[in-house]
């Protein structure tokens, strides 16, 4: 490894199309993934960054009381944005699609957010809406009996999340249903999907394995681009993404202050 270690509060992981950065948050450095030997993403929609910066922390007037800090001048959240994901249908192998959690980890942050594009399984479900994880259904690789289902955050937690998402956008707590990919879910698919969980996907299950194994935190929000079986092309996952990527940049401050209410 050829670059310093990074220090961090939370590590955030954008999917496709969703790179961003939270409103009001100072960027201090940018850093090439290679330059810590992780994977280069070669899908469209990833960039090949690692961003650190500064977030403000809420007042204390702003925070309940429970959680106010004795001092009035904490310093500012420290945020390692991971602007890149590798895929399994990449060709990478299991280790290297989990190599940036688990060095993050091993550097001592021990909290994840985890961003996603996916297909919503639930007719109920619209597109623009975001599901924040309670669960993860690992389908990338064929169960030998069970598919693995891999817990991201208590029900609690999650609500609160979806809560702290609403004034700007729709949200709800659910189940992401991690496939290998690269092709889409035809109809009958989605059909057998949908005994599952929520929502689809062709990612995040390497870095929950990663992060559960290091005994991290999580958090897991998927934002439902298309209804699955009903998209054309990775382009159009890409178009409905860039337009709620403001909305969702927007509320990770609100989503960080309600997940982990200590770190405001």
């Amino acid at each position: 490894m050829t670059a310093p270690p990074v220090h961090a509060d939370v590590a955030v992981i954008f999917g496709s199309g969703l790179a961003a950065i939270p409103d009001g948050a100072l960027i201090e450095r940018q850093t090439p993934l290679a330059a810590f030997g992780w994977p280069a993403p070669a899908v469209a929609g990833h960039g090949s960054r690692l961003v650190l910066a500064r977030l403000e922390r809420r007042s204390s007037e702003s925070r309940p009381a429970a959680v106010v800090r004795r001092s009035p001048a904490a310093p500012a959240l420290r945020l390692a944005l991971v602007h890149g994901r590798p895929h399994l249908y990449e060709g990478w192998s299991e280790s290297e699609l989990e190599r940036a959690v688990t060095d993050l980890a091993a550097w001592g942050i021990g909290r994840f957010l985890l961003l996603n594009a996916c297909g919503g399984l639930n007719a109920g479900i619209e597109v623009g809406e975001v599901v924040v994880g309670t669960e993860l259904v690992d389908l990338q690789a064929p169960p030998v009996d069970t598919p693995p289902r891999l817990a991201v955050c208590d029900p609690a937690a999650a609500a609160r999340v979806a809560a702290a998402l609403t004034p700007g956008m729709a949200a709800r707590t659910g189940v992401y249903v991690a496939v290998a990919g690269p092709q889409y879910e035809t109809p009958t698919e989605v059909a057998w999907l949908a005994g599952y969980g929520d929502v689809v996907g062709m990612s995040t299950a390497p870095e929950v394995r990663a992060a559960r194994r290091a005994g991290a935190e999580l958090c897991l929000l998927s934002l439902v681009v298309n209804r699955a079986a009903a998209v054309g092309s990775h382009d159009e996952v890409l178009a409905t993404a860039a337009r709620f990527r403001a909305a969702l940049g927007a509320a990770l401050g609100a989503v960080l202050a309600a997940r982990w209410p200590d770190l405001t």
